[in-house]
This record gives C-alpha cells, structure tokens and sequence, in this order.
C-alpha cells in the first residue's frame, strides 16, 4: 500500500513538473543571462579590411534576423530588404571605422525603432547654439534663441544636413525627427557625414537674414560633480507630486508609493506625476505608483520572439518561435483622485507606457509635450557587439502592443499641450481650475 502511494505521488509530482516547465516554456519568463560586454571604441580613422568589414555586416545582419520582431509580426519585408541590399552594397571593400558605422546606423534605421540602433560616437561638438522647433532650426546667442534661423554651415545647407540626420538616426514619430535634430546636429561626425570639412577650428553659420557668424570646437567646462537626482516626492499645497526621473521599482520608490497611498487614503485628490526627462526602466515602477492611488493600469500585450541570442543574455528556456500575449484594456480608476502625468519628448520606453496607462485607461490627464515613442513599440533590447570595427549596438526582442488596440497612432498627444518647461505650472493651475 504504502508503495502504491509513493508510486501516486511520484506520477503527480511528475504531471506537476511538466505542467510547471510547459507554462514557464509558454510565457516570457526569464532567469537572468549573460550580458555583453560593450568593447573599447576604435578611433574613427582606423582602416578595416576588405575581409572585417564583410565579417561585422554579416554578424549584425545575422544577429538583427534571429532576433528583431519585425520579420515575425506580419511587418512588409520589402523596405528591409532594400535596406539590406543597400548595406551590402557599400559595404563591398576596406572602409574606416567612422564610414562603416555611416552604413550600419543607415542599416538600422529601417525599423523606425528607436531602440534599435547604433550607438552613436560623437566626436566633439561645434558650438553652434540652436534650437530646432516649428520646422526650423533656430541660431541661439549669449541672449537666448533668436528669430534667425539656420541656413547652412560652410556652404553645406541645412536640407542636406537634415537628409543625413534622417538616415542615421531612427524616428518613430515627428516628435523623435525633433529630438534627433536637436541631440546631434553639432556632433562632428554627424557633420562630417553630412559634407561638411571637420578638419580645421572654425566654422561659418549662415543665418536667415544671410549674415553669418562663426563657430569653434566646444570646450567643456569643468564643473563641481553633483549626484544624479533620483526619484523623490513633496508636496506643493495640497499636490502630492512624484519627481519621477526613472522608471526604477527600488526601494526608494517603494517609500514614496507608501507615502502616496498614506496621502491618498488621508484625503489628497490631487496628484501630479511629473515623468519629463524620465528614459525607462521596468514599467512595474509606473504600475506601483498607479496602485498606490487605488488605481488598476490597463495592460500591454506583446509579442515575444525567442531566438539563442535572447535565451544567452535573458535566461529563456526557448530559443526559438514566437508567443503573443493579448492586451487588455481592463483598469480601475480613483474618481477621488485628480491625476496629472507630465511628459516631454525624453519621456521614453516604460515612462511612455505610464502616459499610455493613464490615456487608455481613462485615469488621468496628461499635459506637456508628446514623447518620441509610438504607443505600440519595439523594446526590450538585447546587445550586439561587433568584433573587428567594436561598434555597439541594441536591438529589441519584443513588440508590445497597446492596450487600446490602437496600432496606427504613432504620436500620443496630451490632453493639455505646453512647452516641457512649461508643463508643471500649467499643470497647477489646471488642478486648480484655471
């Protein structure tokens, strides 16, 4: 008897074990991986050989088709597939360092994915003040922005200098062409890459009024080094607002959802979350905050594409196929609280999320300026370090769908739009019914 009991129990554990490794075989989960390593950068001037050159394109190539969701969700594979013919095409022969990542960030952009891409190396940085905005790249003075615009640096127009941008650098919505042009219109190889001779100390800008000024190097200053600022909270009247610079779910953040749902349940119904400048981390950072409020966010789907080099570096028990996980619009709100989220263009990857939690589940309003990410991304990103030419790169391994369902949205808009600086106090006097 006893045996035939051991005999049951054994056949349960076993159906148990099974069950166990079928859902953890089915669903995205993840037991750690082995990171890359990202190399020392070569100096742009370095000569790869005809033989490098072929070996790095085809390692990226390779490891972009294992890994990337594009070539699996249904995406048209014609655009790749003339970016790739382009790729092969200039990259036939030795070429330096610098030429080389020209082709590979061209490459990638084909994605419109703003987390696959190239990491970019700068250079130095001409001193050209500006501001693009309204279509324009605005020239700024030891005064501020002025009305003149742009037209060209050393004889090199500013349509040829954008066009380069535009080829370098992935978009996923106006809002992120705004970004590109602003982050790296003064870097010298972006410049050099677009015509203009980087060779020499000054540079002539010419303006809209056809006057022209010049421009050096960049000389940084030396300052006294300050610690990053990390999430915080404090209140303004009778505003809880969260400082929140990263979508981090420590324990740090853990005290300030504590303090929000002490705040909440005492009878604060004014929040503002104030995610400007916020870059990402783990959306369960934004879910904390949410529930502290008495709150449900709605849920993202996804597709999940396994591949070996995401089972190395994400800890996966399958590397290879698919699985798509449905979204859900389900949420519950707090009508007792007022929940205002600030957002800017630097508000990325999970941080986005956060503003689209908030929009498809009817929680709050958002004000300030649309971020660069599509409501529906790419993301997730694994890395791939190429061995001869050391250029770096991440690429994503999942697509996450919104939960609205909503896939032609490219641009979330706020309810309330405002220059970024502007946002907080506009977003006061609208809790104050101004």
């Amino acid at each position: 008897m006893k045996k035939k009991v051991l005999i049951i129990l054994a056949a349960v554990l076993a159906v148990l074990v099974l069950a166990a490794a079928a859902v953890l075989y089915s669903f995205p989960v993840s037991f750690g991986g082995t990171g890359v390593k990202r190399p020392d950068a070569l100096p742009g001037d370095t000569l790869l050989t005809r033989e490098q050159v072929q070996a790095d394109r085809q390692q990226l190539m390779k490891y972009v088709e294992s890994v990337h969701p594009f070539f699996v969700d249904g995406s048209d594979q014609a655009p790749y597939q003339a970016a790739k013919e382009a790729y092969l095409s200039e990259t036939e022969s030795a070429m330096t360092v610098d030429a080389f990542m020209g082709a590979t960030a061209r490459y990638l952009t084909v994605f419109g994915d703003g987390h696959t891409e190239l990491s970019w190396q700068y250079g130095d940085e001409v001193a050209i003040y500006h501001s693009y905005r309204e279509g324009q790249m605005y020239f700024a003075d030891e005064n501020g922005v002025t009305d003149l615009t742009i037209t060209a640096v050393d004889d090199v127009p500013m349509e040829q200098i954008y066009a380069t941008m535009d080829s370098l650098f992935p978009a996923e919505n106006e809002m992120a062409v705004v970004k590109n042009y602003n982050n790296y219109f003064t870097s010298e190889n972006l410049l050099k890459m677009a015509g203009v001779d980087v060779e020499k100390d000054t540079f002539t800008v010419t303006l809209s009024d056809g006057s022209t000024r010049e421009c050096a190097w960049y000389v940084p200053v030396d300052e006294e080094y300050s610690l990053p600022e990390e999430n915080h909270w404090f209140m303004e009247d009778d505003v809880f607002v969260v400082r929140f610079v990263e979508c981090v779910d420590d324990d740090n953040l853990k005290s300030i959802a504590d303090a929000l749902k002490k705040a909440v349940n005492n009878g604060c119904t004014k929040v503002i979350i104030d995610a400007r400048g916020n870059g990402g981390g783990s959306s369960n950072a934004c879910e904390r905050l949410l529930n502290a409020m008495g709150m449900k966010a709605p849920s993202y789907g996804m597709l999940v594409r396994y591949s070996p080099e995401a089972k190395e570096q994400r800890g996966y028990l399958r590397s290879s196929g698919s699985i798509t996980i449905k979204p859900s619009q389900n949420a519950r709100q707090n009508e007792k609280v007022n929940l205002v989220v600030l957002c800017d263009r630097y508000t990325y990857s999970s941080a986005t999320m956060l503003c689209v939690y908030v929009r498809d589940g009817g929680l709050g309003t958002l004000i300030g300026e649309a971020s660069s990410n599509m409501p529906g991304m790419y993301g997730d990103i694994t890395y791939v370090a190429l061995e001869n030419s050391h250029l770096f790169a991440s690429v994503s391994h999942k697509r996450f769908l919104r939960p609205s369902g909503e896939t032609e949205e490219r641009m979330l808009v706020p309810d309330v739009e405002t220059a970024a600086a502007d946002a907080y106090q506009a977003a006061l006097d609208f809790l104050n019914g101004k």
